[in-house]
């Protein structure tokens, strides 16, 4: 059984680029160390959305550290031993590209998810971190802050632990680890290079569709699921809303479109094949509106 693990959680300003981060150092089910930092992500612009979410400004980080240099300090919360996300494939991706994109090399660890666990052993509306946590009867004061939120994680992975009565065969069922991450080399966003510029062209067209509205998803019900590149699943949901769409969590006969990124669920996959609903990419969506 794991009795030392270390859970986290970044807030980020746009896509993949991390403005906050919050690591909780547990044994044993008590807390015996954390860190919080600010992050200067060294982007253009913070998306709205998401400053709304967690109400970190670019003014906030504006001398902030970057990523390498509070990596600095924080790397040996990673390094050989187990880390603990709620929705580690965000988290996880998160600081994969952060790794790649200043050249440091991955540490060694396992991973594992909560958000998944839950889903084994619970049976819940939903498994947001917000509603899990209200379900164990876990205080919860500041939703999307990174700190709180990797605390929360914390004392979450604890309790889901207590379920657990084949630890091995539970390990090699939830192991999330760093390398299972999809990998997609990434640039540095501060040079010159044509694949920057695109990026960052790309971002402009996704913050001016956030930043508007339409009725071109009028009674359309959507399902999104697995992670993405251009957009983050919140803003996703959103540009499906603010467009006259519904988003539900699960697949019935009245979706319309799943939304598929990487890693997507292969029940949900199952289920939209058998009904005959289509499966559309992440840039597919996007020309939809």
């Amino acid at each position: 059984m794991i009795s030392r693990y270390t859970a986290f959680d970044f807030e980020t300003a746009s896509g993949k680029n991390p403005c906050s981060i919050g690591i909780v150092l547990f044994e044993n089910g008590n807390i015996i160390d954390s860190f919080y930092s600010l992050i200067n992500p060294e982007i253009e612009k913070f998306n709205p959305y998401t400053m709304r979410i967690h109400g970190i400004t670019e003014e906030d980080v504006m001398f902030e550290p970057n990523f390498k240099e509070v990596w600095r300090e924080i790397k040996h919360y990673f390094e050989d031993t187990t880390i603990v996300a709620h929705n580690s494939s965000f988290d996880m991706s998160v600081l994969k590209y952060s790794l790649e994109r200043y050249s440091i090399t991955e540490p060694k660890h396992t991973c594992f998810c909560t958000l998944r666990i839950s889903r084994q052993f619970l049976d819940l509306s939903n498994y947001k971190l917000t509603t899990v946590a209200h379900y164990y009867n876990i205080v919860q004061n500041n939703h999307h802050d990174a700190l709180e939120d990797a605390k929360v994680c914390g004392e979450l992975f604890y309790r889901l632990l207590q379920n657990i009565n084949d630890f091995e065969k539970f390990q090699k069922a939830n192991d999330y680890s760093l390398r299972s991450v999809q990998r997609k080399r990434v640039k540095k966003q501060i040079s010159t290079s044509k694949s920057a510029v695109d990026y960052y062209l790309e971002r402009k067209n996704v913050e001016n569709l956030l930043e508007s509205t339409s009725i071109a998803l009028k009674d359309l019900n959507f399902v999104v699921s697995g992670v993405f590149t251009k957009v983050s699943r919140d803003e996703l949901k959103k540009l499906i809303e603010d467009n006259g769409g519904k988003v539900s969590s699960s697949i019935s006969s009245k979706t319309n479109y799943v939304v598929a990124g990487d890693n997507m669920g292969p029940s949900k996959k199952t289920k939209a094949e058998s009904l005959g609903i289509p499966i559309i990419s992440e840039d597919d969506f996007l020309k939809m509106i």
